[in-house]
């Protein structure tokens, strides 16, 4: 990227930026390994922690403010940053508390402070010190005079919400603002920060030798011990990593290594062109905003879950995930810091590129999404619908960029047309596919399947009738090469942005409604079950639970139960591929909003764009890693087929149906009626066959096992010839229908009516 930079720029010194790197998480690593293998026990790890929280950490703070020209300050910087993480914090607070039900209001201050306190010393302090030691190294001060903010100002807030929530299961009720006032009054970190500017004014921040020494062998001693500390934390956390806990700290990491950094870079420069400030010192604050928000939570939001009892376990999944996460965005970021100047039609030249070698690999995507989904007809949810329709429109937008390049009459014009048609298309399906999964989860099918036509027709007449304002009512139409990729006229941008916002506040409302829905609906279900359980009517319970399981019974053509056509088969898939899809709405209202406030290119501003290119032209390759590994399943049949073919055996020879043993007959009809269900429950699991087809089946063992647990056979030789009645009479078959029964590991499957 040094080629876009400008002869006269400060040089960063990247070959320190690797080192540095290696140095946090190496360290990291090995503190991680020496927890691990017992090296270092918990009271030891208590020690450290002691000693890194209360003297070295502490020692360094004192010190650096102490010494720190504060009149060199700037200070609408620090009050940007403020302004910036309350946004972030107040957001996450108020839609935690709008999704728990009921209300927990130690949870939702926990989350907010995760989101917004960052790992300023340990990671934040050599990183930094790496990029801007050189041309910046005022930037390295400021470190600890942003620590308050999270410390003094925002953390006691979610400290009072701990403590409320605390004092519900506890029967000291009294003193709740003493108590947060003494707790904050006391943290080392605040009193030495205190302290610190205090003795910046007593010393006219010229600390005296003997004391600056003393203080200083402590400080030294923070970096070391505090990564090592953080890689002790870690252990145990990693377990964790699975299935749908990862849901909640995917989201508390976006919000602190996606929403923060940009929330932080757009506010810095609104705040410093208000200030008027130089617009050299602008930019190189703004963007060092963004690479300060990228920095991961600090270790102290897991004490602070530990103390107060609050969800421990998550809050390690989050803390090991955002930390390993920042490491490859802050590496980018700390890159693109360096550049800020870009030269504009290498710049174009760059995202041109990228852009249509993503449109080819996404055609690809679209077609094999479309043609599977299309195959699958008994998939097709209303959200399942509305996905085709999103991947339509991005194959609609690929197709545009593509035909942009082949300079052929009118081709620019047809590329105009389907790539904004695209772009407003998916924007508006992103909030049409909230609000089915919304309906959907308060179990209002019938109103979604009303909707359905109206969110057809407002993905696309509202798109065609912008596309013609905007023509009409903007510079040019096609507008230039230079603003196909980057940037738009004013009118253009502004319309770009009213949608984009309205879209993301649509999407999060009724995000939030479906958790809400979720949340009473599992209520609902303990509350049946218990009504139930008391009238001793338990059947109708088993019902309503069935109905709502994910495990679908597999017919003999592997087709899923006609029943669940109504419902959504991909719950969570569909909800993660909103929030990817929320996550693209931000991006690209970040990029809309700096085209408007300031059309600089700098390499931050670069680092945007390739990121919105991804999610805006890379929609069906996010659709595609979602719903992958149900692509397999999706295409059951025709792999059935395969394997049927293909296989080595011959299809065995079953008696005709009316030729079949009365003996038989009575066999099945009684298995059907009394045991099947229990027998589907305990032994019928989801597995994999030759790698590639999953089943939900059960082996020849199980179902003779099952067979003696509930006495219906005497021993395994009886268990076979049970099984083999079964078969004999269509109750199971072989999954490949090349195999009699037979207890040992071959798969069989139940043929359900």
């Amino acid at each position: 990227m040094d080629e876009y930079q400008d002869a006269d720029n400060d040089e960063v010194p990247f070959d320190k930026l690797y080192p540095a790197l290696i140095e946090c998480f190496g360290v990291i690593i090995c503190g991680y390994v020496a927890g691990r293998v017992g090296l270092i026990k918990e009271q030891q790890t208590n020690g450290l922690a002691t000693f890194v929280g209360t003297f070295s950490l502490p020692c360094l703070i004192f010190l650096s403010l102490a010494s720190l020209d504060l009149s060199a300050v700037n200070w609408y910087f620090l009050l940007s940053v403020f302004i910036s993480k309350t946004i972030v914090f107040f957001s996450v607070l108020l839609i935690t508390m709008l999704v728990t039900r009921p209300v927990d209001p130690g949870k939702s201050g926990l989350y907010a402070i995760f989101c917004t306190q960052s790992n300023d010393f340990a990671i934040g302090y050599p990183i930094v010190s790496t990029v801007y030691g050189v041309a910046h190294k005022d930037f390295i001060s400021y470190l600890y005079l942003l620590a308050p903010i999270n410390l003094v100002m925002l953390n006691p807030v979610g400290f009072t919400l701990m403590e409320i929530s605390k004092s519900k299961n506890s029967t000291l009720r009294t003193g709740l603002p003493l108590r947060v006032f003494t707790s904050i009054a006391t943290n080392p970190i605040v009193f030495m920060t205190a302290l610190g500017i205090a003795g910046n004014f007593i010393f006219a921040h010229q600390v005296p030798d003997g004391l600056y020494a003393l203080l200083n062998v402590f400080g030294q001693a923070f970096t070391a011990s505090a990564l090592f500390l953080l890689g002790l934390r870690m252990v145990g956390s990693v377990r964790n990593f699975k299935g749908e806990a990862l849901l909640v700290p995917i989201c508390l990491i976006a919000a602190k290594e996606l929403m923060l950094p940009l929330v932080t870079r757009e506010v810095s420069s609104l705040v410093l062109t208000w200030a008027q400030v130089p617009e050299n010192e602008t930019t190189a604050l703004s963007t060092y905003g963004f690479l300060y928000g990228t920095i991961p939570s600090a270790p102290g939001v897991f004490v602070y879950s530990t103390n107060y009892g609050l969800e421990v376990k998550l809050i390690a999944t989050a803390m090991v995930a955002c930390t390993f996460v920042s490491a490859p965005l802050m590496f980018i970021s700390a890159k693109m810091v360096s550049i800020s100047h870009l030269s504009p039609p290498r710049t174009i030249a760059l995202l041109t590129n990228f852009e249509l070698d993503l449109c080819i690999i996404g055609v690809f995507a679209c077609v094999i999404l479309l043609a599977v989904f299309t195959f699958k007809r008994t998939v097709w949810s209303a959200p399942q619908k509305l996905t085709m329709c999103l991947l339509l429109s991005q194959l609609l937008g690929c197709t545009g960029v593509i035909s942009g390049h082949l300079f052929l009459p009118y081709t620019k014009y047809v590329a105009y047309f389907l790539v904004n048609l695209a772009d407003f298309s998916s924007r508006i399906l992103t909030a049409c596919l909230a609000i089915c999964l919304a309906f959907m989860e308060s179990r209002n099918y019938t109103t979604v399947n009303h909707f359905l036509p109206i969110f057809y027709g407002v993905s696309l007449g509202v798109p065609v009738f912008l596309i013609l304002i905007s023509s009409l009512l903007g510079d040019s139409f096609p507008p230039p090469p230079e603003r196909t990729t980057l940037a738009n006229s004013r009118f253009v941008e502004t319309i770009d942005i009213l949608v984009l916002l309205v879209s993301l506040i649509v999407s999060v409302v009724y995000m939030v409604l479906q958790q809400r829905y979720k949340r009473r609906y599992a209520r609902y279900l303990v509350y049946s079950r218990e009504a139930n359980a008391t009238s001793d009517s338990v059947h109708s319970c088993e019902d309503v639970s069935a109905s709502r399981s994910e495990e679908q019974p597999v017919l003999p053509d592997g087709e899923l139960d006609q029943s669940t056509t109504n419902e959504d088969s991909y719950p969570v898939h569909h909800l993660a591929l909103v929030f990817f899809l929320v996550c693209s709405l931000f991006v690209s209202l970040a990029l809309h909003i700096w085209n408007i406030v300031d059309d600089s290119m700098t390499g931050v501003y670069l680092e945007l764009a390739f990121l919105d290119l991804f999610f805006t032209r890379g929609q069906s390759l996010i659709v595609l890693f979602i719903f992958g590994l149900d692509l397999i399943s999706l295409m059951q049949p025709i792999c059935r087929r395969i394997m049927e073919t293909f296989s080595q055996g011959e299809s065995i020879t079953l008696p005709k149906i009316d030729e079949i043993p009365s003996e038989t007959q009575h066999l099945c009809d009684q298995f059907n009626t009394y045991h099947i269900q229990p027998c589907q429950s305990q032994i019928v699991k989801r597995r994999r066959l030759k790698l590639w087809d999953f089943v939900a089946c059960f082996t020849g063992e199980d179902l003779v096992s099952w067979l003696l647990s509930q006495g219906l056979v005497k021993d395994r030789d009886e268990g076979v010839v049970y099984g083999s009645h079964l078969l004999t009479g269509r109750v199971l078959r072989h999954i490949n229908n090349t195999q009699y029964f037979t207890d040992d590991v071959a798969l069989f499957v139940f043929n359900i009516n």
